[in-house]
């Protein structure tokens, strides 16, 4: 049953489908509907966070592709759960290891998002942009800083990269990792990394591929540094 409107509570920070697929992602995550249960029709959740249609169907699209909803034609969305064999399988891989593949990875895959990227594209990369600078803590940093790499990987339109660049991306979600990050979390080091997030961005904006791959590669460099001191 879908309960009343709170605007205050259920409003995200900001309008746009990346701020509606953070906001029922944390919902989600936090159990609000239980496994195999109804979600609000598209027109219900329009109206709950107050934004258009269209953007209810782009941020349900990205929670699809996270496993995190299922949708069937005619009977409506559910919550379901990532495919069991796919979360057994990221516990087997290091924070230090997926850092190592991110560095093989995601130079050239910001490459091709230079080339491949559509203006909306780019105007995702902009409000995650914005989320990452506006993120009062270290939790909202690291999901807006993923949303960012997400919609990188998303700018390839290619979708074996999408499918490995969030394969890797859910390691985050581990509190191995989450203690890394935080052990070397400083004002510093943030500043750091905005920066190189705001020179990639730029760089995509400005069809740099050279550019964005040089930024890429060096900001991952920095955080494989300071998580674990190579």
């Amino acid at each position: 049953m879908v309960g009343p409107v709170k605007h205050a509570v259920d409003s995200p920070d900001r309008a746009g489908a990346a701020g509606l697929q953070a906001a029922l992602e944390r919902d989600l995550r936090a159990e609000r509907w239980a496994l195999g249960e109804k979600l609000p029709t598209e027109r219900e959740l329009g109206l709950r966070y107050g934004v258009a249609r269209n953007t209810v169907r782009r941020a349900l699209d990205a929670l699809e592709s996270q496993g995190l909803i299922v949708r069937h034609v005619g009977r409506g969305t559910f919550r379901s759960a990532p495919p069991a064999e796919a979360r057994a399988g990221d516990e087997s891989l290091s924070p230090s290891d997926v850092v190592e593949c991110r560095l093989i990875l995601e130079p050239e895959m910001i490459s091709l998002a230079v080339a491949r990227a559509t203006q909306a594209d780019i105007a995702r990369m902009a409000e995650c942009l914005r989320g990452t600078d506006e993120a009062p803590d270290l939790a909202a940093f690291e999901h807006w800083d993923a949303a960012l790499h997400d919609a990188f990987a998303l700018g390839t339109h290619n979708g074996a990269v999408i499918a490995m660049c969030r394969s890797l991306a859910r390691v985050r979600e581990r509190t191995d990792w989450g203690q890394l990050k935080a052990r070397g979390n400083t004002a510093e080091r943030r500043a750091t990394l905005q920066a190189q997030h705001h020179a990639m961005v730029e760089a995509v904006r400005q069809r740099d591929r050279a550019e964005a791959r040089r930024v890429m590669r060096e900001h991952i460099l920095f955080v494989q540094g300071y998580m674990f001191g190579d």
